[in-house]
């Protein structure tokens, strides 16, 4: 179809009817409104979706890492977005029709989401209750969509102006990742952040030594924190199964454990993070894990509040309590 003729003069078909040039106005408007509606959120919002790329840390990776799982591209959710994560993104991209560029923006977002609800499970809820957690709601991050989640899904709906049906579809993504995130639910700052708050709280204690009595100076709470909070990575010790490595501290693990402290009033020791002698899978050499002795609460107290704040494994040993941040 031509453009319009300028000026007032009416324009003429190609069956010689003649239209009024209001009519290609009106024409335009509902063209250009149909496409929105067809386009959905994933175009008209697309300003919201946040860019995540290779060298990212934090709940957004952890969220990129789940969704990638999800959709059979097994990716371990450590909230650091190397590599790996990145070849896993390229190979995503390509079989959904994207420019495989490995990050993840306004197009791979809406590719990427899936609609989660009640009585949903798997990694797509885990990523789901990640993100819920950035605004402060202390989920398990259990990959199970039940009363809990579905409670802080409406919530989290109700206060940003959308449908409070507990249905985590492409709207609420959208909100949820486009967010700043409130409330320290795992997305309250950097690693050397996390790490600094942690140093400077007089309500954890960082053991200096380690509890085998084997010295490794490198290796202990003290200097794991002290390595994180410098901006560098933390090591095991070299007496350890995986021997003298060094390991990106989970910044899921530091807002758990800043959290226990800061929320919870909780006082304790952390006696190991990546260093000590562990078994030779240990989530300790990860970097995800932390050990913990003389709290102010019990046992079986500490291991409840770490599951709150989303740990994946939280075990009374008892001597001491270990949480994990898968």
């Amino acid at each position: 179809m031509s453009e319009p003729v300028a000026g007032p003069q009416p324009r003429r078909t190609v069956s010689g009817r003649i239209v009024p040039r209001r009519f290609p106005t009106l024409i335009a408007t509902v063209l250009a409104a149909l496409v929105a509606v067809l386009l959905g959120p994933s175009t008209a919002s697309a300003a919201t979706w946040p860019v995540i790329a290779r060298g990212d840390s934090g709940a957004q990776v952890t969220t990129v890492q789940h969704l990638l799982t999800q959709h059979g591209r097994t990716t371990t959710a450590d909230g650091q977005f190397g590599p790996g994560t990145e070849t896993q993104v390229k190979a995503f991209q390509s079989a959904v029709g994207l420019t495989a560029d490995g990050s993840v923006g306004p197009l791979t977002w809406p590719k990427l989401v899936v609609t989660v609800q009640n009585g949903s499970s798997g990694a797509a809820v885990k990523a789901a209750q990640t993100q819920l957690n950035r605004y402060g709601y202390g989920l398990a991050v259990d990959g199970a969509f039940g009363p809990g989640t579905t409670s802080a899904a409406k919530d989290f709906q109700s206060k940003h102006g959308l449908t409070a049906d507990g249905i985590v579809g492409p709207n609420t993504w959208n909100a949820l990742v486009g967010g700043s995130g409130s409330g320290g639910g795992g997305g309250g700052g950097t690693r050397a952040q996390l790490a600094a708050s942690i140093d400077a709280n007089s309500r954890i204690s960082l053991l200096t030594y380690h509890v085998s009595g084997i010295v490794d100076n490198d290796s202990t709470a003290q200097a794991n924190i002290t390595d994180t909070k410098n901006g560098t990575t933390a090591e095991t010790s070299n007496y350890s199964d995986v021997g003298e490595t060094e390991v990106w501290l989970s910044t899921a693990m530091l807002n758990g454990m800043l959290r226990l402290a800061t929320e919870r009033g909780y006082t304790f020791l952390v006696t190991e993070i990546a260093g000590g002698d562990h078994s030779s899978n240990s989530n300790h050499y990860k970097g995800i894990a932390f050990d913990a002795d003389n709290m102010s609460v019990s046992n079986g107290t500490f291991v409840s509040a770490c599951k709150a704040y989303g740990a994946t494994e939280a075990l009374d040993e008892g001597n001491h309590v270990h949480c994990a941040w898968e």
